[in-house]
């Protein structure tokens, strides 16, 4: 069974591009102040191009989604335990507790099948009640877990004084440095081992768990630093273990 079906790959990097295309630093017009991120005992990822490719048996990780075969162009599934017959372009949706404090909400379509195997495709939320970040390097087993989930998009907006979302940083406020025409307005971290300062259009990098089951990596980019909040923008994974 494979993560990512060949066929739509295209279509997920189309998706990735419109997405981000609105948040690389001096590209269009300027925006107005936004709310910031609401901070919560929930966090909410949405992947908006999930697919896997399900043979006969197979099951969507972590779902009652279930694939049971093919005959005559008619797709024999389970769902939450409950036959169903489908065809090219049906629904196949499930939501519920996927593992321990995590809910998870897939809104996927059946596509063309390829050398008997069943591309499946769509939306998929998922939902974290009460994480706890944890910063920490990822093992092999949990990098080879399933379900897996690629290409969150992100976009957090954070006032001084605040958490960055689903992570240990804080971001301080503005710090000025440099003089003359050489001034330079750098947004400042704490919780970073090192340098703590991020420079309009740096990389952030970090990695660990949100609760004993789900894990993360970010890999984000500083798109605005400003007074009102800084702006995180890129994409994230995230592991979740379900046994």
């Amino acid at each position: 069974m494979k993560q990512h079906h060949l066929a739509l790959s295209g279509f997920i990097v189309l998706l990735l591009l419109a997405g981000l295309a609105c948040v690389v630093p001096g590209v269009g017009p300027p925006e107005p102040p936004a709310s910031p991120t609401p901070l919560g005992d929930t966090l909410s990822f949405l992947i908006p191009a999930y697919t896997i490719s399900l043979a006969p048996g197979d099951t969507v990780p972590g779902t009652r989604l279930h694939y049971v075969g093919h005959n005559e162009g008619v797709y024999q599934v389970t769902i939450d335990g409950l036959a169903a017959a489908k065809r090219t372009g049906d629904s196949f949706i499930w939501n519920g507790v996927m593992a321990p404090g995590v809910y998870a909400n897939f809104n996927l379509r059946l596509t063309t099948a390829v050398f008997g195997a069943l591309p499946v495709a769509g939306p998929v939320e998922i939902i974290l009640f009460n994480p706890e970040p944890v910063e920490m390097a990822l093992t092999a087993d949990v990098v080879n877990a399933q379900p897996y989930f690629g290409n969150i998009l992100i976009d957090y907006r954070i006032p001084p004084g605040r958490p960055i979302p689903g992570t240990t940083l804080v971001y301080e406020g503005i710090v000025n440095q440099g003089e003359g025409r050489q001034t330079s307005q750098l947004a400042q971290l704490s919780g970073l081992t090192g340098y703590p300062y991020l420079a309009l259009g740096d990389s952030l990098i970090w990695v660990g768990k949100l609760r004993d089951n789900v894990y993360i990596r970010y890999s984000l980019r500083a798109t605005a630093i400003n007074e009102n909040d800084l702006r995180l923008s890129g994409t994230a994974e995230l592991w979740v273990i379900v046994e």
